[in-house]
């Protein structure tokens, strides 16, 4: 082969680096307008969903704000569970962490927030150096029972 073959051949594939390239970007670009507008519409479908008395689940999880879905999470399970198992959860029940670039650091903050104070709806516990969380369900008293 002559140096004239091998510098045509770099350009064929120098101009199909460029064609994936741009074809990429052109994706890419696709992909956040489109993550854009399910955003856009998950938000219209949270402030719908109490005026048009819809229940929740599973699938109403993916329109959910992150600290909803981790609520959400807890509220549903009948076991404590770690940050990991929240986490897990979340995405068993198809909730996109993409956008998230520390997806743990959001959900232990989150599980932080929700678990201080004395009215929080979380229980925190410690066992052998692990911490779990679970979703506090308050107790029957009289006053509760109508008869």
């Amino acid at each position: 082969m002559e140096v004239a073959d091998h510098a045509r051949t770099w350009s064929d594939y120098f101009a199909e680096r460029q064609r994936l390239a741009n074809r990429r970007n052109d994706l890419e670009t696709e992909l956040s307008e489109m993550r854009n507008q399910i955003r856009h519409i998950d938000e219209l479908l949270n402030h719908l969903r109490p005026l048009a008395d819809m229940s929740c689940d599973d699938e109403a999880l993916a329109t959910f704000g992150i600290t909803d879905a981790v609520r959400y999470v807890l509220r549903n399970s009948a076991e404590r569970l770690s940050a990991q198992e929240v986490r897990q959860q979340l995405v068993d029940k198809g909730y996109d962490l993409s956008d998230l670039s520390a997806p743990m650091a959001s959900i232990y903050t989150i599980l932080s927030r929700l678990s201080k104070g004395e009215n929080s709806d979380v229980e925190r516990e410690r066992e052998e150096g692990r911490v779990y969380f679970k979703w506090k369900v308050p107790a029957i008293t009289d006053e509760d029972i109508p008869f």
